[in-house]
């Protein structure tokens, strides 16, 4: 609980379990405080029957989305907090269990202007059309996605398909393009509905269907009654599936197991009454065993150990008696951090500052404007800035993009940087964490002798051997450039910057630089 106001009676409380979603609406909260403070003891919500609606899944819908879940819950009472709380529910779980509506996302209908059977089909991009909430102007598909706000955030999980999910009733009037937006007409929830078609679609059965139960056991909190709904799968030789699935699954509970974890020894009946408390019905079986009861939004629990967890948090683990850990370790630098700061300890002494820069960068920085052809690098698929879009494979292009921001400052300008580059594994789609160590240094005068000389020093001091062999690089001047070469094994080029690589990056003196793979027996 974070605040209390006595003048407004409110509460604000601040949920911190990520993984605990049924508690996070109203509704949740306060089914958990009932059971918390012995107000009431954990009852399973029920289905009242079975509705009439049935549902029908286009088999082309398997590589786009090709999972849904509904159920209709009657006689609601929707006051404006309530509303109020179920699109803030709504949106938690599209954000996070629902991983930003991919695997996951849901939709409300006004139950009583659906027609079924309801048919979750596909349609054409430019030749399907409807008007989204908050309008009254039918948009095609194509526009919803390109200029309606919900679907310039979302269009992305489905505009590389040739056909997009649509739902329609049997009357053939759109309810939603999943997962962007409902139609006004159909999914406009207001305080006077009540009967509500909660609908899920995803790409994850399993992510749908609890969503599906989540969010039913809150409406059911307002009074209302549930009603399962039939869902048939083309693809899957008409295969029939009854929503929701409100069963509560049940675990066995070893006493000495929990109290060999809680560093406690609680009796049988303190653990039963704190697991009650929790929202879990349990009894004893046998002297070690209990025999424990989740209800079905109870999706977090997995294991015995998530069950020891709610027996301290209903006990007020805060007052459990600490215990000192019986084994006893020293920090300590790991031996990669140790060489990299011996690396950095030798690039300062020889007058270089030391860099830090983001690993995430564009394939522009690092590939195009390093004169660069072909170049394999790992793209991030979801990128939330045109500046992060891909991982480093080398460091240079970041020290160079520094300079180009600091011409202002006084030369000569002598900078190094250590730090993780991905790269993907040769042959494979894998990737990999490689530590890499760049020096440039940029003045009149600078040139390939002044950094063959730091190299040497770098390596020199470090008991490394090497050599230094002619090469060409598409960055580096042609006849000024060498390999490096430790036990036959190349470890990274030096050389100069060719100027045509310079004014790309809109600098005008000379630049000379190195980028070596730190080797793991780089320093003894």
């Amino acid at each position: 609980m974070e605040s209390l106001d006595e003048q407004n009676d409110s509460v604000s409380i601040e949920v911190k379990d990520s993984n605990h979603p049924d508690i996070w609406s109203v509704e949740g909260i306060a089914r958990a405080l009932r059971t918390n403070l012995g107000i009431a003891k954990p009852k399973a919500p029920a289905l009242s029957g079975k509705s009439d609606l049935r549902v029908t899944v286009d088999r082309r819908l398997g590589p786009i989305r090709p999972y849904i879940a509904t159920s209709i819950v009657r006689n609601v009472k929707p006051s404006e907090n309530a509303l109020k709380s179920w699109i803030s529910l709504q949106e938690k779980m599209d954000l996070t269990y629902g991983r930003k509506r991919k695997r996951a996302s849901i939709g409300f209908y006004q139950a009583d202007l659906v027609k079924s059977p309801l048919r979750y089909t596909v349609g054409n991009p430019d030749d399907t059309a409807f008007a989204p909430l908050g309008s009254t102007e039918k948009m095609t598909l194509r526009e919803i996605v390109e200029k309606h706000p919900k679907g310039i955030e979302y269009g992305g999980i489905i505009s590389s398909f040739k056909d997009w999910p649509l739902l329609t009733d049997g009357d053939g009037q759109v309810l939603s393009l999943p997962p962007i937006i409902n139609s006004n007409d159909l999914g406009k929830v207001s305080s006077g509905t009540k009967n509500i078609l909660v609908e899920v679609t995803g790409t994850n059965v399993d992510t749908v269907g609890n969503t599906l139960k989540i969010v039913v056991a809150a409406l059911a909190e307002r009074g209302g009654k549930i009603y399962s709904c039939t869902q048939t799968y083309a693809d899957k030789g008409a295969k029939r599936v009854v929503t929701p699935d409100l069963k509560s699954s049940s675990k066995e509970l070893s006493v000495s197991y929990a109290n060999r974890l809680l560093g406690a020894a609680f009796k049988p009946a303190e653990m039963i009454r704190s697991l009650v408390r929790a929202g879990h019905p349990s009894r004893q079986v046998s002297k070690d065993t209990l025999r424990v009861e989740s209800l079905c939004y109870r999706i977090d629990i997995m294991h015995q150990v998530d069950l020891v967890e709610d027996i301290a948090i209903a006990l007020d683990i805060n007052k459990l008696d600490p215990e000192w850990p019986r084994i006893w370790t020293l920090g300590g630098l790991t031996p990669e951090t140790d060489r990299h700061e011996t690396l950095a300890e030798v690039m300062i002494g020889l007058g270089y500052l030391e860099l830090l820069t983001y690993s995430l960068t564009t394939p522009e920085v690092f590939v195009d404007k390093m004169g660069l052809e072909h170049e394999s690098y790992v793209e991030l698929m979801n990128p939330k800035m045109s500046t992060h879009t891909a991982m480093r494979s080398w460091l240079l292009p970041s020290l160079l993009n520094l300079l180009r921001d600091n011409t202002h400052v006084d030369y000569p300008q002598k900078v190094f940087e250590i730090g993780p580059c991905v790269v993907l594994r040769e042959g494979r789609s894998e990737t990999e964490t490689r530590y890499k160590i760049a020096a440039v240094t940029i003045h009149t005068a600078s040139g390939f002798t002044e950094i063959r000389s730091c190299l040497d020093t770098l390596l020199s001091s470090i008991g490394l051997k090497f050599k230094v062999e002619p090469t060409t690089h598409p960055s580096f001047l042609e006849g000024r450039t060498g390999k490096v070469i430790s036990e036959e094994k190349p470890l990274g080029i030096v050389g100069e910057l060719h100027p045509r690589i310079i004014r790309e990056w809109g600098l005008s003196l000379p630049i000379a630089a190195f980028e070596l793979e730190i080797p793991p027996t780089a320093v003894s």
